[in-house]
């Protein structure tokens, strides 16, 4: 028994005719009528009644043909995989990413997926988030570490991420583990660019309107502006520093999360190399416990 002679009977089986079959395939009805019955013969049983309109299946035949069906699967499953192994030992893979999110996670994901595919190039772009949604639009990259909106791409989730609000050391308000942003609506407020969408969302589901001060991109200018008095923020928790700041962070109250994926043109069209990654994020970041809240006493998450 062959793969050769279970693809002829397949391909009779569909066409209900030898001659068809032979037509499709290539082969004259002799040669498709010798493969079937060597295949009939090496398993011997009868898979196919003949008759002068063509043939059809014998109720053996109907049985095996299911697990025929299956078995060629297999092999499409075997050819591609083996084509997809190839194409990632040597491929390259463009990453797009928000500043936000390039120290806390891309390290991870980047090393586990080296370790696996190490003849893959990966080559990393930063910008905001505008810059990456375009990167992806003009193909300049492959797929994009962002947070969830609704837009013209495919959005593959990996993590939600708690929004905090960050209070200066000795702000009356410290002592709290969770903040309404009515309270502190009339205070003078850090506006993060990269978070500003959402953030607008979050003030217009609570009926706030806050009293914006400024609006900074880099995080730790941010961070540094709350730690000076200058104002209040709220920032998504992947963005808190692993150093120390003099600085009081608790979580929003009711919680809000944000969702943090990899967003493609389309799952549809992507490399091995792509789709690889994709694969090896989703490990990372499947059991992913992230303490972002460190123990230094100067950076407080209250229970």
């Amino acid at each position: 028994m062959t793969l050769f002679q279970l693809e002829v009977f397949l391909k009779v089986v569909e066409t209900k005719s030898f001659t068809k079959a032979g037509e499709q395939i290539g082969l004259s009805q002799s040669a498709v009528s010798q493969a079937v019955a060597a295949l009939e013969k090496d398993l011997n049983v009868k898979l196919l009644n003949r008759h002068r309109k063509g043939v059809s299946l014998t109720k053996v035949g109907e049985r095996i043909t299911s697990l025929i069906s299956d078995l060629m699967v297999i092999k499409t499953k075997i050819i591609n995989e083996a084509s997809g192994i190839t194409e990632i030992e040597t491929g390259t893979i463009r990453i797009g990413s928000i500043s936000s999110m390039s120290a806390k996670l891309l390290p991870g994901m980047i090393g586990s997926f080296k370790k696996r595919f190490p003849g893959v190039e990966v080559i990393l772009y930063e910008g905001s988030y505008e810059e990456v949604k375009n990167w992806i639009k003009l193909s300049i990259i492959d797929a994009g570490l962002v947070l969830e909106e609704t837009h013209q791409f495919e959005f593959i989730p990996l993590l939600q991420d708690k929004m905090v609000i960050f209070l200066p050391e000795k702000h009356s308000l410290n002592s709290q583990s969770a903040i309404h942003l009515k309270e502190i609506a009339n205070e003078p407020f850090i506006l993060p660019k990269e978070c500003d969408r959402m953030l607008s969302g979050i003030f217009k589901a609570q009926g706030i309107s806050p009293n914006v001060q400024f609006e900074v991109r880099d995080i730790a200018t941010i961070l540094a502006m709350v730690q000076e008095g200058v104002g209040n923020t709220v920032l998504p928790e992947m963005a808190i520093p692993s150093h120390p700041l003099k600085v009081s962070a608790s979580y929003l109250s009711p919680q809000v999360y944000q969702n943090i994926g990899l967003v493609v043109r389309s799952t549809d069209h992507i490399s091995p190399v792509v789709s690889a990654f994709i694969h090896e994020a989703q490990e990372f970041t499947k059991n992913l416990s992230i303490k972002l809240f460190n123990s230094y006493h100067s950076v407080i998450v209250k229970k």
